[in-house]
């Protein structure tokens, strides 16, 4: 029993140590058009690294932010890279955020945008959510269904319905048809669902086909994790969910 007992032990300090050895690449920004490019973080989910996109929105009144680092409200280095970032290549001021939903990977840089006096935005439920999370509430003043402009860039924020969470978004980016899924929005090389704690996923079909309606014309598709691409990823979410409907019913 002492032997079993010393090695159960090892096996946790084992565990332990290769978790504490896991190294999360740093900040990487690709450029879509002249005016967008994709912010890639990463955190530990499973003990692996996984990337997390966003935006970085450039207009002639400063810079917009879709979504925050992956970040905590303990560690909030990816969002302070991504501010570093701006600051050194595009020499703009970082004006606004917009979070898509409550999770770490959206809202958890917050804290590190309010030290830098940018103002971040949200619906009023994930607003709520966030605050129950533990993270510093977003300025709730985003109905389900507007389009604003800064600058030069028209921006539409879109509630399609419940699906990865309650409070998802889409962003849409209508003169460079550039559409921001979020983590509603499962990328191509996707096998599952991923973390669904959260999910709805009895509407989420009925929602990513009101994406499909209203911005079927996207030449490029953002997911909240792993590879961009076009429309494709977003019929390969409704066939997943038909997949994971169709598992559940065995």
């Amino acid at each position: 029993m002492r032997f079993f007992s010393l090695l159960i032990i090892a096996q946790l300090l084992s565990g332990l140590a290769y978790a504490q050895t896991i190294q999360k690449p740093k900040l990487s920004v690709t450029q879509l058009t002249d005016q967008v490019y994709v912010h890639v973080t990463y955190g530990i989910y499973q003990n692996s690294a996984v990337q997390s996109n966003g935006l970085i929105i450039k207009t002639n009144d400063g810079i917009v932010l879709v979504d925050t680092g992956w970040d905590t409200e303990k560690d909030t280095d990816n969002t302070r890279q991504i501010l570093q970032w701006v600051t050194d290549n595009l020499h703009q001021p970082v004006r606004l955020c917009i979070v898509t939903h409550f999770h770490d990977d959206r809202v958890g840089g917050i804290s590190e945008l309010h030290k830098a006096n940018v103002r971040v935005i949200s619906t009023p439920l994930t607003a709520q959510k966030s605050v129950k999370e533990g993270y510093e509430s977003p300025d709730a003043i985003l109905p389900n269904d507007t389009t604003f402009t800064i600058g030069d860039v028209p921006i539409r924020c879109y509630f399609p319905g419940e699906g990865h969470t309650s409070d998802n978004i889409v962003v849409w980016l209508p003169n460079q048809k550039i559409l921001h899924g979020g983590c509603f929005v499962k990328s191509v090389g996707a096998f599952g669902m991923g973390n669904v704690a959260d999910a709805n996923l009895n509407e989420w079909s009925n929602s990513m086909r009101r994406v499909l309606d209203r911005f079927g014309s996207a030449t490029v598709v953002v997911p909240g994790h792993d590879e961009w691409g076009d429309t494709t990823a977003l019929h390969h979410t409704l066939r997943l969910l038909e997949k994971h409907a169709a598992s559940k019913k065995r």
